[in-house]
C-alpha cells in the first residue's frame, strides 16, 4: 500500500517506516553557490546585474578563459603557492563548501530569490494567490514580514562576519589568479592588466544593489497597491452609504493601513547591506545610502524613529483624541491617510535616497549572454531555452492531448508577469516535447525516461541539461480532471468567513521535474526525507521560478522541502508559516486515517 510521505504523523511513520520530516542542517544561504559561479561569467562578460551595462574595467580575454580550469603550474609564469597544482575554478568552488552558517528554514528559499536579485513574487503569482485583494492583507502582510526578516537575518553581525569572510576569501583567490594572468600578459607583451579584486568589489556591490533595490521597490509597490485599493474601497462605501454608515469600513481600512505601513517602515531600514567588511571597500561621501558604509541595523532603526518624530502630522494631531469621530468622517479619514503617505515618502527619501530602478533580472542576462556566445561561435539559430519534457502516459486520445496542451500552454503563458526583462526572452521559452511512443519509453516509466534523457542527443542547445520534465498519468489528470482542494484546510490567505476556497492559486495542473543527480548514501534521508528524486511543480511556475532557481545551482531536492508540506506535495513557490500550518492540518488528519487503516490491516492479517 503506497501512501504519500506524511511529515507529521507518528502513526503512519511507524506503520510504513517513514522518517520524521526535518529541514536540512544549516549551511550557506541558498544562492551563494550560484553567486560565486556566475561571478566567473562576470570576469568575461563584465555585465553588472543592477544596471545591465558593461563595466569599464579590463576583463579576461577569450584565450584566458580556459586557464580557469587548468592547474597554475601548467600555464602561470610565476608560482602561485599553495595552489600551484589546483585550477582557479576548482579552488573557488571549494570555498563554497567551507562557508557554513545556520539560517532560519522558513526563509531559506526566499533568500535564494533575494540573493539572485529576483523579484520576491511575480505580479501574476501575487494576483493568482489573491494577495492583491486588500481584504486578504494579513497574508500579504506575512509575506512582506518574511522578506524583512530575511534581510534582518542577513544584517545580523555574525552572519555579516561569516559572509564577508567568505567573499574576502574569494577576493584572495582572485588576487592569486590575477597575478598569474598579469604575469602571463607581461610575457606576451600585453600592456593592459586586470584588477580582478576591483572587478569582484564592483560585481558584489552591483549584486547587493540589485538585491536591495528590487526587493524594497517590490515591497513598497505592493504596499501602495494594497493601501490605495483599500482607500478606494472605503470611498466607494462612503459614496454608497455615507460616512457614518461606513464606520466598519473605516475601521478595517485603518487596521490595514497601520499594519502594512508598520512593515514598510521596517523595510526602509532593514533592506540594506553594508560593504564595510569588504577588504578593498573604502567609504566615500558619494556612497549609496542602501549599500555601502552603513550603521548597524539597530542604529538605522533609531535614525528612522528620529526622522519620524521630527515630521509634522497636523491632521493626526487633530483627530487623535476622537478616533471614533474621525472614522465617521470621510474627509478626516482621507486627509489622515494622505498625510501618512506624504510623510512616509519624505522619511524614506531622507533615509534611503531616491528610488533606483533595476535592470532585467540577472538570470535573464545569463540567457542573453549564453545565446550571444552560442551564435557568435556558430551555434544553431534555434536558441530556445527551457526543458525537455517526456510525454510518458499512453492512455490519452489525440483529442484529449489537444485539450491538455491547451490548458498547459495557458498556464505556461502566465509565466513572467512583472519579472523585469522576461518579455525579452518569453518568445524563446519552450518545452521540447518527446513522445514516449517514438522514444520507446514504456507507459509511465520514469526510470526508462531517465535512461533516455542521459543517452539521447535530441536536446536543444539551450535546454536545461541537469534535470528534465515528464508528463505522466498523474500530471495529465491534474490538468484534465483537477481534484478539489483537500479538506479540512483553513482558508489561506485568511478571508471572509464565507470564503470556502482553502488556498488561492496553490492547486492546479502540475508537471514532474525528474532529478537524475546521484547523492551520497543517506544524504536524501538526512536532508530531504520522503524525496523520491521527482518534484511536482505548478505549471505556472516552470519558467519564472523553477528555471532561475535551478540556474542558481539549487537542486530539486532542496525545493522538495517546500513541496512536501503541500496537501498534494506540489511545489507552489514560497509559502508562509501560517499557510504551512494550514497544510499541516491536512497531513495530521491523513496521518490519523492512514494510521487507523494500517492498524486495521495488521489486525486483519493476524486473524487470517
Amino acid at each position: 500500500m503506497d501512501f504519500p510521505y506524511n511529515p507529521f504523523n507518528d502513526l503512519i511513520n511507524e506503520a510504513f517506516g517513514f522518517r520524521e520530516a526535518r529541514r536540512p542542517p544549516g549551511r550557506l544561504p541558498r544562492g551563494v553557490e550560484g553567486f560565486d559561479r556566475h561571478s566567473n561569467r562576470m570576469l568575461v562578460t563584465g555585465t553588472l546585474p543592477h544596471t545591465g551595462v558593461k563595466t569599464t574595467l579590463p576583463l579576461l580575454r577569450e584565450d584566458e578563459i580556459p586557464l580557469m580550469g587548468k592547474p597554475y603550474f601548467q600555464w602561470s609564469p610565476v608560482p602561485i603557492y599553495p595552489q600551484t597544482s589546483v585550477p582557479f575554478q576548482e579552488d573557488i568552488l571549494a570555498t563554497v563548501g567551507r562557508f557554513s552558517v545556520t539560517r532560519p528554514c522558513h526563509v531559506d528559499l526566499l533568500l535564494a530569490r533575494i540573493w539572485q536579485g529576483r523579484t520576491p513574487m511575480s505580479n501574476g503569482r501575487w494576483k493568482a494567490k489573491k494577495l492583491d485583494n486588500w481584504r486578504y492583507y494579513k497574508c500579504s502582510y506575512e509575506y512582506m514580514v518574511q522578506i524583512v526578516k530575511a534581510f534582518q537575518w542577513l544584517n545580523h553581525p555574525e552572519v555579516m562576519r561569516l559572509m564577508w569572510g567568505h567573499l574576502n576569501t574569494v577576493a584572495d583567490k582572485l588576487d592569486q589568479f590575477q597575478r598569474a594572468i598579469n604575469a602571463r600578459r607581461t610575457r606576451m607583451n600585453v600592456e593592459e592588466k586586470v584588477d580582478l579584486k576591483a572587478l569582484w568589489l564592483q560585481f558584489t556591490t552591483s549584486v547587493f544593489e540589485s538585491m536591495v533595490s528590487r526587493t524594497h521597490n517590490w515591497v513598497h509597490d505592493r504596499f501602495m497597491d494594497l493601501a490605495k485599493s483599500a482607500q478606494a474601497s472605503y470611498n466607494a462605501a462612503v459614496q454608497e452609504r455615507g460616512s457614518a454608515a461606513s464606520y466598519d469600513e473605516a475601521v478595517a481600512l485603518g487596521e490595514c493601513h497601520v499594519d502594512l505601513l508598520r512593515v514598510l517602515e521596517r523595510a526602509d531600514y532593514s533592506i540594506m547591506i553594508s560593504l564595510s567588511g569588504f577588504k578593498t571597500f573604502a567609504a566615500s561621501p558619494s556612497d549609496s545610502k542602501i549599500v555601502g558604509s552603513l550603521s548597524p541595523l539597530p542604529y538605522r532603526q533609531g535614525q528612522r524613529d528620529e526622522l519620524k518624530k521630527a515630521m509634522p502630522y497636523p491632521v493626526a494631531a487633530r483627530i487623535v483624541d476622537d478616533l471614533d469621530g474621525a472614522r465617521k468622517d470621510a474627509e478626516a479619514m482621507n486627509a489622515s491617510l494622505n498625510e501618512s503617505f506624504e510623510m512616509y515618502t519624505k522619511i524614506r527619501q531622507q533615509l534611503r535616497g531616491e528610488r533606483t530602478e533595476i535592470a532585467r533580472e540577472h538570470w535573464i542576462n545569463i540567457i542573453h549572454s549564453r545565446t550571444k556566445w552560442s551564435l557568435d561561435h556558430g551555434g544553431p539559430q534555434d536558441q530556445q531555452w527551457g526543458f525537455v519534457a517526456y510525454l510518458i502516459t499512453r492512455t490519452p486520445t489525440q483529442e484529449q492531448w489537444e485539450a491538455f496542451f491547451s490548458k498547459l500552454l495557458g498556464d505556461l503563458s502566465q509565466n513572467g508577469d512583472g519579472v523585469e526583462g522576461f518579455a525579452e526572452v518569453k518568445d524563446r521559452m519552450a518545452l521540447q516535447f518527446i513522445d514516449s511512443g517514438s522514444s520507446g519509453i514504456p507507459h509511465d516509466d520514469i526510470e526508462a525516461a531517465k535512461q533516455w534523457f542521459r543517452n539521447s542527443p535530441n536536446m536543444r542547445r539551450r535546454n536545461w541539461k541537469e534535470d528534465f520534465l515528464v508528463i505522466d498519468t498523474e500530471c495529465f489528470n491534474s490538468y484534465m480532471y483537477p481534484s478539489p482542494s483537500p479538506s479540512p484546510l483553513p482558508p489561506t490567505p485568511p478571508g471572509p468567513t464565507n470564503d470556502t476556497i482553502p488556498s488561492h492559486g496553490d492547486f492546479g495542473g502540475f508537471l514532474k521535474l525528474i532529478d537524475i543527480a546521484v547523492y551520497p548514501p543517506g544524504h536524501v534521508a538526512e536532508t530531504a526525507p520522503g524525496y523520491k528524486h521527482e518534484l511536482k511543480v505548478l505549471g505556472s511556475l516552470v519558467f519564472e521560478d523553477l528555471y532561475p532557481l535551478l540556474n542558481a545551482f539549487i537542486k530539486p531536492k532542496e525545493l522538495w522541502v517546500e513541496a512536501m508540506l503541500h496537501p498534494q506535495q506540489v511545489y507552489v513557490g514560497y509559502s508562509t508559516e501560517t499557510q504551512a500550518k494550514g497544510w499541516e492540518v491536512v497531513w495530521k488528519t491523513r496521518g490519523v486515517m492512514c494510521g487507523a487503516l494500517a492498524k486495521w490491516v495488521a489486525r486483519s492479517s493476524a486473524q487470517r
